[in-house]
């Protein structure tokens, strides 16, 4: 889950929130932000992490802001029964996730994907900047902006963990 994500977890109410990243130097501002949890995917099992957080009966939500098709399959295997999965991040076309069905008919889960917010733009975007100025949406501690020609270095950094959210200004 990335930090806008649990940023939005926050707001919306959710009291257990559960940041997973592979890069340390993005957990820490995840749990300054709104998580409860956070879990490295890099050293750590996921699956047996998010078991453990949740007594054994596994999450809820699954907020999928990278779009790694590896990360689909651990996120089912962790759901609670009737778990949503909600797939944000845009994977290149032909891209694809195996599902295990048969225990899945038993779980009853929800794969969801979201076009830009699944929201009405007039109506979202001043609502965000009411919660950014109310304090409850930080999310200029996550950008980082670059200059069009850096767009490698962007990318890069966003790979390697050094920025959250590289922005591109022209």
């Amino acid at each position: 889950m990335g930090s806008a994500a649990v940023m939005a977890a926050k707001v919306a109410g959710c009291t257990t929130v559960v940041a997973v990243d592979p890069h340390d130097s993005r957990l820490e501002p995840a749990r300054r932000i709104g998580a409860t949890h956070t879990v490295n995917s890099g050293s750590t099992d996921v699956v047996s992490e998010l078991k453990k957080i949740t007594g054994g009966k596994g999450v809820g939500f699954v907020v999928d802001t990278t779009a790694v098709p590896g990360l689909p399959t651990q996120a089912l295997d962790a759901l609670a029964i009737r778990g949503t999965i909600v797939l944000v991040g845009a994977a290149a076309a032909g891209t694809t996730v195996p599902f295990e069905i048969g225990e899945s008919l038993l779980k009853g889960w929800t794969f969801k994907t979201v076009i830009e917010g699944s929201s009405v733009p007039q109506v979202f975007i001043p609502h965000l900047v009411e919660l950014w100025q109310q304090g409850r949406f930080p999310f200029d501690e996550l950008v980082s902006a670059y200059e069009f020609e850096a767009i490698n270095e962007a990318f890069a950094d966003s790979a390697d963990g050094t920025t959250i959210k590289p922005v591109v200004v022209f």
